[in-house]
């Protein structure tokens, strides 16, 4: 048998080497047993038809007691194998000269670079002795290290990203492609960050996205997507503008506290901080939470001042009972958007004290019914007692009076100790306890002179019994009604 020496240019890779096989036949002989075949992935076995992400996987053909050099065969899915190798790994002992593509990465391991694509592959041994049979890897090979993209953003309830929309719920939509494996999920965030990177998790499956609840601001919506094989692609990113402040309470006050019909109205005056079509302000039982009127202002500007006034009666005009009541505003603007305020603990209260300053007695009535009544002194001629509906505006327990007079002042006292006072006017009008006086009713007040004694008044005070003035100390609350008529 003639033996010829065979000169065999492979290609592997990116480079091409030049290998001689020597003191072998023309016909290669078929001696050496056939190998076994294991493809990793980053070091990870590789599924017959499966994908991976890495362009480099590691081809291991071995047999076991045999030391030889192995032949890879790789070629696109659909081109048909040649029986020629791609790429060479040489008997251990020997290397290849120039086959800077041939790595080997351990015994009978050789490291192929592919790019994207579909592939099959084959490989055998050879040595000295010959070759073995060509092996076929068992199924094609998926390579796809693109990350799909992400091609286009919009938003249906925000289309024009330069513009304010009012809305709280937005809806987001996108498309995206891949070249290779296919695009497996999708990742999205919305925040206030231009720049920002959605986490590599998948959130949905979908192209369509609604988030709702936002607040006002300047959001951006980014997303991006990843593939079967688990690339993660860039983000892409769409702005959002969104104004949902609802308009605002400013400057609000109220009259009174407590309430008595038959001589007060409780008002609460206010101004809207952002335009408002609708006002809505509502008096409810504070008990049971019930309505019980309602009144709608329209068309508010922005801090235009503004007020209600509660009359005590219900939607029917009848007179709500004794209790304690809430005051809600809520203010609406043209998108819907709205703000609930609310306060407690307004008191309505048929109490009041009655006073007549020619009588000089005292009345009290809780709505019609008397609850007591008592002989007063006011003040005379020279330091009256002001007429007028006046209301409890402090309770003092006890208390010492100081002369607003110089002592040289014929109006002036020594300071005086009281057991209950109640401030009624401002001013310093008290309903109070006298302890220096013996005398009330009628003439006590009659004569001009310095106030103090039993017949010369008072500074202006309406001065009671000791007992009288602790039931009243007790029995009125800040806000009772105080009427002293002529």
């Amino acid at each position: 048998m003639r033996y010829l020496v065979a000169f065999v240019i492979l290609v592997g890779g990116s480079a091409a080497g030049l290998f001689v096989y020597r003191h072998m036949t023309a016909e290669v002989p078929v001696v050496l047993p056939a190998p076994h075949l294991h493809v990793t992935a980053a070091g990870t076995p590789l599924q017959a038809g499966g994908w991976t992400n890495s362009p480099l996987l590691d081809l291991k053909a071995v047999k076991a007691g045999v030391a030889a050099g192995v032949d890879v065969e790789v070629r696109k899915q659909g081109v048909k194998f040649r029986n020629a190798p791609t790429q060479v790994l040489p008997p251990p002992g020997q290397v290849a000269a120039n086959c800077t593509a041939c790595v080997a990465t351990g015994s009978g391991t050789v490291r192929l670079r592919l790019t994207d694509g579909a592939y099959h592959l084959q490989a055998r041994l050879h040595s000295k002795q010959g070759v073995s049979p060509w092996v076929r890897w068992i199924g094609p090979i998926y390579v796809d290290s693109s990350p799909p993209v992400v091609t286009q953003v919009d938003s249906s309830s925000n289309p024009v990203p330069t513009r304010t929309y009012h809305s709280s719920t937005l809806q987001f939509g996108w498309q995206a492609t891949d070249s290779g494996s296919g695009v497996a999920g999708y990742s999205y965030r919305l925040d206030s960050n231009p720049h920002g990177i959605p986490r590599a998790e998948v959130r949905s499956d979908s192209t369509t996205v609604t988030l709702n609840g936002l607040n006002t601001g300047a959001y951006y919506f980014h997303v991006r997507a990843i593939d079967r094989v688990g690339n993660w692609g860039s983000t892409s990113t769409f702005p959002v503008h969104v104004d949902v402040t609802p308009p605002g309470l400013a400057h609000v006050r109220f009259n009174r506290f407590q309430l008595d019909p038959q001589f007060d109205h409780l008002t609460v005056s206010f101004a809207v901080t952002r335009p408002a079509p609708s006002v809505r302000v509502g008096v409810y039982r504070q008990s049971d939470g019930s309505l019980v009127r309602m009144y709608t202002l329209s068309a508010l500007r922005k801090d235009q001042q503004s007020s209600v006034s509660w009359d005590g009666k219900d939607a029917r005009g009848n007179a709500a009972p004794p209790g304690s009541y809430e005051i809600f505003i809520r203010a609406i603007d043209r998108y819907g958007h709205s703000q609930l305020t609310g306060w407690r603990d307004f008191v309505l209260d048929y109490r009041r004290v009655l006073v007549s300053l020619g009588q000089q007695k005292l009345w009290a009535y809780d709505g019609n019914k008397l609850i007591l009544t008592s002989l007063v002194t006011t003040g005379n001629r020279a330091l009256p007692t002001p007429a007028g509906v006046y209301h409890i505006m402090a309770k003092l327990h006890p208390f010492t009076f100081h002369s607003p007079w110089p002592k040289s002042s014929p109006f002036y006292y020594a300071p005086s100790k009281v057991a209950y006072a109640m401030l009624f006017r401002e001013g310093g009008y008290f309903i109070h306890d006298a302890p220096w006086r013996s005398a009330f009713g009628p003439g006590t007040n009659s004569q001009i002179g310095t106030p103090g004694s039993n017949y010369t008044g008072t500074h202006g005070c309406i001065n009671v019994p000791p007992n009288v003035a602790q039931e009243l100390f007790s029995w009125t609350n800040l806000g009772t009604v105080v009427q002293v008529v002529p």
